[in-house]
């Protein structure tokens, strides 16, 4: 009897399921075998669509970066909230994928910085240029916040934008190694109580840190 045709895998797909796998177990401790097992493609087709395994590492990144980064930063860029709801909203989202069984633990970037698993020198410098990515859009979001009135004009804004860059960092960290929604919550409020406040971001915040969702 005749073989059927391969059952045809689309490549972003594909690329979704390399990146899990990267996410998952770093660069070093993925090989091509569990790359193909992971993605349903033969070794051949891999490397005819995406290249080698280096290069399947960095389109992941880029991957990860436009599929969970790219909404994020869009609604940041938006500044249709207060900026405290802003931020909330960013760490927030950072905390929901921590959190989220059907995704390894912690923020793929994060964990790449942390474990120095890039594969390449390529690898590291783009990490590094996406999270300076991230830090820019922190930092203009804190810039329309100044200009607006919505924090105080002596904002040192450099400052502030490397503290919640910090933030987001430590709250993959944290949900990585186990910590409660309710601890990522009250870490994400805390924080936003530090910000240099107007008096209505101060009224925003502590509204938002008293609230039952928080543990006592």
């Amino acid at each position: 009897m005749a073989r059927g045709r391969p059952r045809k895998i689309d490549t972003k797909d594909a690329l979704h399921s390399v990146m899990i796998a990267f996410w998952q177990n770093g660069y070093t401790g993925t090989s091509m075998s569990d790359l193909a097992e992971a993605s349903g493609m033969a070794k051949p087709g891999l490397y005819a669509a995406f290249g080698d395994k280096e290069a399947l590492f960095e389109k992941a990144l880029l991957h990860y970066f436009e599929t969970y980064g790219g909404p994020v930063f869009a609604r940041l860029k938006q500044a249709e909230k207060h900026v405290v709801q802003d931020f909330r909203d960013f760490l927030g989202a950072v905390a929901d994928l921590t959190l989220d069984k059907e995704t390894p633990a912690g923020c793929f970037l994060v964990n790449a910085l942390v474990d120095c698993t890039y594969g390449a020198q390529r690898h590291q410098e783009v990490v590094l240029n996406l999270r300076a990515a991230r830090f820019k859009a922190i930092r203009d979001r804190l810039l329309k916040a100044v200009a607006a009135g919505e924090m105080s004009e002596d904002t040192d804004v450099d400052r502030t934008a490397t503290f919640i860059d910090g933030q987001f960092s430590a709250i993959a960290l944290l949900g990585r190694s186990g910590s409660s929604e309710n601890d990522l919550r009250t870490f994400i409020e805390t924080g936003l109580q530090a910000l240099p406040a107007s008096n209505d971001l101060q009224e925003i915040s502590e509204a938002a840190f008293n609230s039952p969702i928080l543990r006592q």
